[in-house]
């Protein structure tokens, strides 16, 4: 036995290297959720979903306990529910996405809110699996207060590095925080207008900030300045579907930059991002494959955090650039006022539901990792 596990940890670790996506597959160790435990803040209840053969198990952590309750729903129902709901989020013509909503929040947050009361906290954190990484949980709606969960919580989502790696304690400051950011490479097929303003509004913001406008916006400058700053914000096309963006004539798992070059994420350990507060995506494309199960967005936050970044905010479908470009100036601009990075994207989504009932405006954006 001894031999073939050490056979199967070196296979591993050949596969965890070439493929960084996939490597938390291999680095679940039994330890996890009692370091989960120790590292959850106090503020803090963690929501993890498990989907079972005829029913889906809820799990609630605290830093001092772990609960589990049961909620009576069909895997095969569930998953189509899921399904049909991710499709309704990304068109924002479709009008039925508030009863597949009100669906989901009965089966995921109805059955556990008696003990989310109980715990009182101030922060949510989902760690999703499957389909369900390609739902914001914030868009549930209750219909028996009329109210998004986004309206009661921050909410914020974790890989299963991010929960390894919580810090129990407030992050730095931000009035010394600096910025990176990169916008609307070219050329390119489709203009990014909206990020060029969330560039420009982050020198406002954070004065000590750099940006990199269209030709200006090359990868050389990407490798040589990102470890220089705690805020790397970038305005471009990502491509993170399976089977690549031909549209973009993209390959899958790339950022782009000036003059068409792509970088990999596979190789972002080698840019020395333990200095990195967070990364921002603010324009990329996630799988739209009928039988995706959200890996691609798991290993995009996973490979990020891996290299060193405390957290990542990516969009799970193309967001309307206007209405991005609002939403990212809001969360940067609250957390020049020193919220948690969890709160100031709440209350940058809360400032637009009052003017696009949709989700399909506001929640397409989701925090990874540390929500401090």
């Amino acid at each position: 036995m001894r031999e073939f596990e050490e056979k199967v940890n070196k296979e591993a670790e050949t596969i965890a290297q070439t493929y960084p996506e996939v490597a938390e597959l291999f680095e679940t160790k039994p330890t996890d959720i009692a370091r989960l435990r120790q590292n959850i803040a106090p503020d803090t209840l963690v929501i993890q979903p498990v989907p079972l053969r005829d029913k889906i198990a809820l799990f609630l952590f605290t830093k001092d306990k772990l609960t589990v309750i049961e909620s009576n729903t069909k895997v095969d129902e569930f998953n189509q529910l899921v399904n049909k709901y991710r499709n309704q989020l990304a068109d924002f013509e479709n009008t039925d996405y508030r009863v597949t909503s009100r669906e989901l929040y009965d089966i995921l947050i109805r059955p556990i809110e008696q003990q989310i009361k109980i715990n009182s906290p101030k922060n949510l954190a989902i760690i999703a699996t499957d389909q369900l990484r390609y739902i914001p949980f914030e868009s549930l709606y209750d219909s028996k207060t009329k109210q998004y969960l986004l309206h009661k919580y921050p909410i914020s989502y974790l890989t299963r590095i991010s929960t390894a790696n919580i810090p129990n304690s407030p992050s730095k400051t931000t009035k010394n925080l600096k910025t990176l950011a990169f916008a609307n490479p070219k050329p390119t097929n489709q203009e990014l207008k909206g990020t060029e303003k969330e560039a420009e509004n982050l020198l406002k913001i954070f004065p000590q900030s750099e940006t990199y406008l269209g030709e200006k916006a090359t990868l050389d400058t990407f490798k040589t300045q990102a470890s220089r700053f705690s805020i790397l914000h970038l305005g471009t096309h990502g491509c993170f579907q399976l089977a690549g963006c031909p549209n973009f004539k993209m390959q899958a798992n790339t950022i782009l930059f000036a003059n068409n070059q792509q970088y990999n994420i596979a190789d972002a350990a080698l840019l020395g991002l333990k200095n990195t507060e967070l990364i921002t995506l603010s324009a990329c494309q996630t799988a739209k494959e009928a039988n995706a199960n959200g890996q691609e967005i798991s290993g995009l936050a996973y490979v990020l955090e891996r290299a060193g970044a405390k957290s990542v905010i990516a969009s799970l479908w193309n967001a309307e650039d206007n209405t991005s470009a609002e939403i990212m100036t809001q969360f940067y601009q609250n957390l020049q006022k020193e919220m948690t990075k969890s709160e100031a994207l709440r209350q940058a989504k809360l400032s637009q539901i009052e003017k696009y009932s949709h989700p399909f405006f506001w929640s397409p954006f989701i925090l990874i990792g540390d929500a401090q």
